[in-house]
């Protein structure tokens, strides 16, 4: 269930970030760009920095390690339900008019944006994480 926290942290964020590039847009001065990178960036890159920190995660004593496989379907799930989020809050936003200008290929291209870069940070960290020891050096005797 750690993907819900992960999505709704990020989708919440996102949403945020486009409530607050459109602080006082009345909607007649056209496409508000800015909003929109700004709710691709943090998609993007908050995907990409709480992977990296799942990957990187060492678990407590108690604990078992999760898994690659593991932490990628953590991403997988956590990128479709973030979309959700952002959908569903442009969707009681617009007062119920957001779906119909949305398509399919856009929801694939949101997914994308999170689920990519979420899986190179998890990939990174998971790496990384193998590495905490430092392997003792061999040097020749005189």
């Amino acid at each position: 269930m750690a993907f819900i926290i992960r999505a709704l942290g990020i989708g919440l964020a996102a949403t945020a970030a486009y409530l607050l590039m459109t602080i006082g847009d009345d909607g007649e001065g056209g496409a508000n760009i800015g909003a929109g990178l700004a709710v691709f960036a943090v998609l993007a890159v908050g995907g990409f920095v709480w992977a990296l920190l799942d990957g990187l995660a060492r678990p407590s004593a108690a604990a078992q390690p999760i898994g690659l496989g593991a932490l990628l379907l953590r991403w997988v799930l956590a990128s479709v339900m973030a979309v959700a989020v952002v959908i569903a809050a442009m969707e009681v936003r617009s007062g119920g008019d957001y779906l119909s200008d949305f398509d399919a290929s856009s929801a694939v291209f949101l997914v994308l944006l999170v689920l990519v870069p979420s899986v190179v940070g998890a990939l990174i960290g998971y790496a990384a994480r193998g590495t905490g020891s430092v392997a003792p050096s061999h040097t020749r005797s005189s």
